[in-house]
């Protein structure tokens, strides 16, 4: 299996606001890793995609509203493929599966860094993982589930790191 993700920064947001672009390669090879130790059924499969939509507060405040409900900006959504009923269900046999897109808004991500005094880039990274979890039907709905959810994405997070 081979895992890819898509980027789409057309208007060079993250440059815009001061955030290093991931290392792209490594955060792939992270991800793949990953998928093949927890969802060994994907190894089947020849490629799984990721889509990953850098975007404004005003793009990613009307996807919010639109499927939230949630009239705010927000710093990173997820939109999973296979997801049901909190339960990660992709289909088996498939050459290529796309997992989801991941929306993640570097103005809302900046915001939050500067509020906190933690590094932007650090802290972008570190929506990315939360986004792909999402994608898997990982979610932060109760206390128990948050820091199972929290914790793999530190996990992720350390992964990512050692490798950069």
């Amino acid at each position: 299996m081979k895992l890819a993700v898509q980027i789409d920064d057309e208007e060079n947001l993250l440059h815009e606001f001061g955030i290093s672009p991931p290392d792209y390669d490594a955060l792939e090879e992270i991800w793949q890793i990953y998928l093949e130790e927890k969802v060994p059924d994907l190894a089947a499969s020849e490629m799984v995609c990721v889509s990953l939509k850098i975007c404004s507060a005003s793009t990613i405040q009307d996807l919010n509203h639109r499927y939230r409900f949630l009239d705010e900006p927000t710093d990173v959504l997820s939109f999973p493929m296979w997801e049901q009923g909190g339960v990660f269900s992709p289909p088996r046999g498939w050459k290529e599966i796309p997992l989801g897109d991941i929306v993640i808004c570097p103005e809302v991500v900046k915001l939050s860094s500067d509020a906190e005094s933690r590094d932007i880039s650090h802290d972008f990274i570190l929506m990315l993982m939360h986004g792909f979890l999402h994608l898997l039907a990982w979610d932060h709905d109760t206390e128990e589930s948050e820091s199972a959810m929290f914790s793999e994405q530190e996990n992720l997070l350390r992964r990512y790191l050692q490798k950069v």
